[in-house]
């Protein structure tokens, strides 16, 4: 396993073709073709299921795409970093992006820009997460600071909430809910949601409702950690799924492919600064500052955002 090797496994499994992949790798179509059997060789089973139509990915390249995304960032990072120690300059400050401009919602373009105005002498960077690097990211020092989701409990981490927002059902067409203009909570208890078994325990129940409802209700795994696999998992499942209102409006979900139903008395998605308990940096400080000014001033453009209250 090589870095060449993962880097054309996520561009084929990203194009959903060996011909795609290998565009986009700028290089022959046999070369990508003998890199992946040779990487499905090495890890003992098949991450493509092909047909004449294109590949799709197997619950094993599912498993390993976000890790073989993680290596890939990670090698990015040393190279930039090593080039970076070559001369003179700034430490970076890296904040993390759950889910990227979903972060959160219309304030996350407004509290990267009001922070980097602020600071000039911060070299900031910004790296997309998916729902389980949110934690781990931080945890790991790979990003400084991150725009989160709660709940987000951990004994190393902490969250300053800046606001919350409304909690939509999204369904297949093809689920006898999808055509309702709202549904109740406790409509939605006996109900067979999506659990995104690779994130942190706390952090799924929440999202699958699991403390309200009948043991009997049981759940439907599901190995995605970003919001595409998370909607391809609804449609192929034919069923609903909570999601946090900004994700369905600014995820790219809507259309035929998928309905969002309001679900007026579910419990809130609140968004906040994650970071890791004890650091005391002034960057940090200046970033949660900023964060939450930006949020005081601009929460009414996020559609149904109320502030959140201070810890």
């Amino acid at each position: 396993m090589d870095v060449r090797t993962l880097r054309y496994f996520v561009l084929v499994a990203e194009e959903g073709s060996i011909h795609g992949g290998a565009r986009r790798a700028m290089v022959a179509q046999p070369a990508v073709s003998v890199a992946v059997r040779k990487l499905e060789r090495d890890l003992g089973g098949a991450l493509f299921d092909r047909s004449p139509h294109g590949v799709e990915l197997t619950s094993a390249g599912s498993a390993l795409l976000p890790h073989a995304r993680r290596i890939l960032r990670s090698v990015e990072q040393a190279r930039a970093d090593v080039h970076r120690g070559m001369r003179p300059g700034p430490a970076p400050f890296t904040v993390g992006l759950t889910a990227g401009r979903v972060a959160a919602g219309e304030l996350t373009g407004p509290i990267l820009d009001t922070f980097r105005r602020g600071n000039p002498d911060v070299l900031m960077r910004v790296r997309e997460l998916d729902f389980a690097e949110q934690f781990d990211a931080v945890l790991e020092r790979d990003v400084d600071v991150a725009l989160v989701r709660s709940p987000y409990e951990h004994d190393a981490l902490c969250m300053e909430p800046l606001f919350s927002e409304p909690t939509v059902l999204v369904a297949s067409p093809e689920h006898p809910l999808a055509d309702l203009a709202e549904v109740s909570l406790e409509a939605l208890l006996p109900e067979r949601f999506l659990e995104v078994v690779r994130t942190p325990r706390v952090w799924r129940e929440f999202w699958n409702l699991a403390g309200m409802r009948d043991e009997s209700a049981r759940s439907i795994p599901s190995q995605a950690v970003g919001l595409l696999d998370f909607s391809i998992d609804v449609m192929r499942n034919a069923t609903v799924s909570p999601m946090a209102q900004s994700g369905w409006r600014l995820g790219g979900l809507g259309g035929p492919s998928l309905r969002a139903v309001r679900i007026p008395d579910a419990p809130h998605s609140v968004i906040g600064v994650g970071y890791r308990r004890g650091d005391d940096r002034g960057t940090l400080a200046s970033f949660i500052a900023t964060a939450r000014a930006v949020t005081e001033e601009l929460v009414t453009i996020v559609p149904g955002a109320e502030l959140a209250a201070r810890p």
